[in-house]
């Protein structure tokens, strides 16, 4: 009788991505949602993924586990967000150069306390409804289809006593606040602040762990983001995009 092999057990993920909260943040959430899978948890680093077709998310301190990790993606069309950032060439040994990459800052809301809601003279901000998918895509220029989706899961938007919409905030689909935009004319008012404060608000009531991808370059939102107390990581994390 040929003895049962030895199935080695995966270790908790929490205890290596916490040990860098802000720049794991993402991570750190995935893992409060269902449907995330747990594709490799080592002591040399951890990889996500959300949902059965959503981005793949790593982590990692070695060559060894980034090529690892890029083993792991069968898919020859995928979404992923890497890091560190030195350990990219190791990844597109294993996968090949994707066609699009988008290096980010990780913001990250950790204390835990609710946000002040500051209401702005003159501006309502409540839900987007369906009727307005085809203003955010004019004005964020994105997918009707993924914006459509990002309302019904819940988009708020910040309008003026004429009923203009000013601007607007969302959750992207891997968790991540964004879709954030406040019309050149109803700038400096304090609108994107407010808009963020509310999903922050939001996030925590969930249980979870409000964040963001800041792309490398935005200082203006890299501001915002100090200003509303977000934390926001050194090292920088990469989105990668197959097609």
């Amino acid at each position: 009788m040929i003895p049962p092999q030895k199935v080695q057990k995966m270790l908790e993920p929490k205890n290596y991505l916490e040990k860098d909260p802000v720049f794991n943040a993402d991570m750190l959430d995935a893992l409060l949602t269902e449907g995330t899978k747990i594709c490799y948890s080592e002591e040399d680093g951890v990889m996500l993924r959300i949902g059965e077709k959503g981005p793949y998310m790593i982590s990692v301190k070695t060559e060894e586990a980034m090529k690892k990790t890029a083993k792991l993606i069968a898919e020859e069309r995928y979404m992923a967000i890497i890091r560190p950032l030195k350990l990219i060439p190791q990844f597109f040994e294993e996968k090949g150069k994707p066609a699009e990459m988008m290096p980010c800052y990780q913001a990250a809301y950790l204390s835990g306390k609710r946000k002040p809601e500051a209401e702005i003279p003159g501006i309502e901000i409540r839900p987007l409804e369906k009727e307005h998918i085809s203003f955010v895509c004019a004005n964020y220029d994105d997918d009707e289809r993924y914006i459509a989706s990002r309302v019904e899961y819940g988009m708020l938007g910040a309008f003026d006593e004429e009923g203009n919409c000013a601007g607007f905030i969302g959750f992207h689909g891997e968790g991540a606040m964004g879709l954030l935009k406040v019309l050149p004319e109803y700038r400096r008012r304090g609108i994107g602040e407010a808009l963020e404060s509310r999903m922050i608000n939001r996030r925590l009531a969930e249980g979870r762990i409000p964040y963001d991808h800041v792309v490398v370059g935005n200082e203006k939102s890299m501001c915002l983001q100090r200003k509303i107390g977000m934390e926001l990581s050194e090292k920088i994390v990469t989105w990668v995009f197959t097609d």
